[in-house]
């Protein structure tokens, strides 16, 4: 277990690279001799472990796969069956290697093993859904299914829209084609009919079905699906106390949030890293509203539930789009004030990853002085809109954390120091603490942000 959280730390260093967000103008073998040189010797197998991660990475962009390959499989010989190691190796050999038996092979031994567990693991849903794509890489559709099943039933949402898209293609192979209909619809609901390939492969299924495709009908399919699955995840909301706010953006898009009302004067706005959604901070959300303070998550265009046909996932986002990422944070910053009358100065915005570089420029550009709270940031220092939102910081509190492995997060903490100064920046550097949320699954560490929020939602002299 001492790697899952570790392993997310990888994945989300290459979701940063793929978002622009940390320096990918260095040459890759240059970094790639930088990291080597953190493998061996005397250093715990879970940096190890994660440095090694990351080089199978950007072995892979080197073109490097044989590396990669023994780069991934060390990592397993460190932590076997881990869910997270194992489902980056598992794409790895299915979307570099094309070798779907090996896949199924390691996923099905970290399925075993997590079986016998007393409760499933983190990532087991990805673990599920990777088992399903690699069952039907070898033909065994019907037995795809079955893991695609055990996913939905998680309830993670990356891993259902995966396990969706495995389940409605088996579906349709086999025959089914009135259930392959429904099932890819739920997909388009899901992902806010945001991924074109899905609707090619529903609009073929219905070519395949119907012998023709009316234009206009599957249009209003796709618009009924979208419009179920938000009703759905309203009732959701609401069954536990929450509300699902959509805002409009400065330039009109759709961004999805969830409120949780308190008692208590203040508020925290929690914003994922890129290729995230706020649904991660889910529990922690909770928790704070339990105790009286009022929450919104919030999904930025191209994350999660604000996904649409004309804003895909962030990885899709042109460069214009990505650059009015902090202007969606900035309206939720604005909903907080204004309609909920909660001053700035009692707000505090928790924000992991290459998205705590957006909301610095949020605060910047919107003249927004909250507090903040930094899970293992990323900063770009050739980035100048950052480095200059940096720069001229307001006077407030803020609360930077990283664990001792994460090379980018404790370099960004510096770089934060040495550009805006040390008035009120408080940094915690903590041991094999994993990356982001994911540093919150620790109740000490979880403890420690809520005390310092409740003790920094107030204005500041």
């Amino acid at each position: 277990m001492a790697l899952t959280c570790l392993a997310a730390l990888a994945v989300a260093d290459a979701r940063a690279q793929q978002g622009g967000s940390v320096d990918t103008r260095r040459d890759v073998e240059e970094r790639i001799r930088e990291l080597e040189m953190q493998v061996g010797g005397d250093e715990p197998a879970e940096q190890q472990s994660v440095v090694l991660l990351w080089l199978a990475d950007l072995y892979v962009s080197a073109g490097r796969l044989d590396d990669a390959q023994r780069a991934y499989e060390q990592v397993l010989v460190f932590f076997p069956f881990d869910p997270a190691a194992t489902n980056a190796y598992a794409r790895f050999l299915l979307e570099q290697r094309f070798d779907p038996a090996h896949a199924d092979s390691i996923l099905h031994d970290a399925l075993s093993n997590a079986n016998a567990l007393p409760a499933p693991p983190p990532y087991i849903g990805q673990t599920y859904a990777l088992r399903a794509r690699a069952l039907r890489a070898l033909g065994r559709c019907d037995e795809a299914i079955i893991p695609s099943d055990h996913a939905l039933a998680l309830l993670d949402e990356d891993a259902a829209e995966a396990a969706l898209r495995e389940k409605a293609a088996c579906l349709a192979g086999t025959g089914r084609r009135d259930e392959a209909r429904a099932c890819y619809l739920d997909l388009i609901g899901a992902s806010g009919a945001s991924n074109p390939d899905d609707i090619s492969a529903f609009i073929a299924l219905l070519a395949a079905s119907e012998g023709h495709v009316d234009a206009g009908s599957v249009r209003e399919s796709i618009a009924t699906a979208v419009d179920d699955a938000r009703k759905a995840r309203r009732e959701n909301a609401a069954a536990e106390g929450a509300e699902i706010v959509e805002l409009r953006a400065t330039d009109g898009a759709r961004i999805e949030t969830t409120l949780r009302a308190g008692s208590k004067a203040g508020a925290v706005l929690f914003v994922p890293e890129n290729r995230a959604r706020r649904s991660e901070f889910t529990p922690y959300a909770q928790l704070l509203a339990l105790d009286g303070t009022t929450t919104l998550t919030v999904d930025p265009r191209g994350h999660g539930d604000s996904r649409c046909d004309s804003l895909p996932d962030v990885a899709s986002l042109s460069d214009t789009h990505r650059a009015r990422i902090a202007d969606d944070i900035a309206t939720a910053i604005l909903y907080l004030r204004d309609r909920l009358e909660i001053p700035v100065s009692d707000i505090v915005v928790v924000g992991e990853g290459d998205g705590s570089g957006y909301v610095e420029r949020a605060r910047h550009e919107h003249a927004l002085p909250v507090a903040v709270v930094y899970l293992s940031p990323v900063f770009d220092p050739e980035d100048r809109a950052t480095a200059s939102a940096i720069s001229f910081r307001p006077p407030r509190a803020a609360l930077l954390l990283a664990s001792n492995e994460d090379v980018y997060a404790v370099r960004s903490l510096g770089f934060f120091l040495d550009t805006a100064g040390r008035d009120l920046v408080k940094t915690r550097i903590f041991k094999t603490a994993g990356h982001g949320v994911g540093m919150l699954r620790d109740p000490g560490h979880f403890l420690a942000v809520s005390n310092w929020i409740d003790g920094n939602a107030s204005a500041q002299d």
